[in-house]
């Protein structure tokens, strides 16, 4: 799993090697590595990823997929970016 830009410092790493249970899905992914509240407010409001916030499953947004429902393979590569904002 990658972060990127302020999700670095939240997460405290560049990348991550999570192991999960076979079956397991984004959804799942989501709620182990948010083991705090700081964490779990980065992410998600009212039980919903907030909006702006990527997450990827091998460069495809969830949105494309099937949401939280999305299913994981050993090889999947996660991606997670914070909103971004500028002009």
């Amino acid at each position: 799993m990658l972060f990127f830009a302020n999700f670095r410092e939240i997460f405290q790493a560049k990348e991550k090697i999570i192991q999960l249970k076979e079956g397991a899905t984004i959804g799942d992914l989501l709620e182990l590595i948010c083991d705090s509240k700081e964490k779990r407010d980065a992410l998600f409001k009212n039980g919903s990823i907030k909006p702006f916030v990527a997450v990827l499953i091998n460069g495809k947004h969830i949105q494309y997929l099937n949401g939280l429902s999305s299913k994981l393979f050993d090889s999947d590569k996660i991606s997670l970016f914070p909103p971004v904002g500028g002009g």
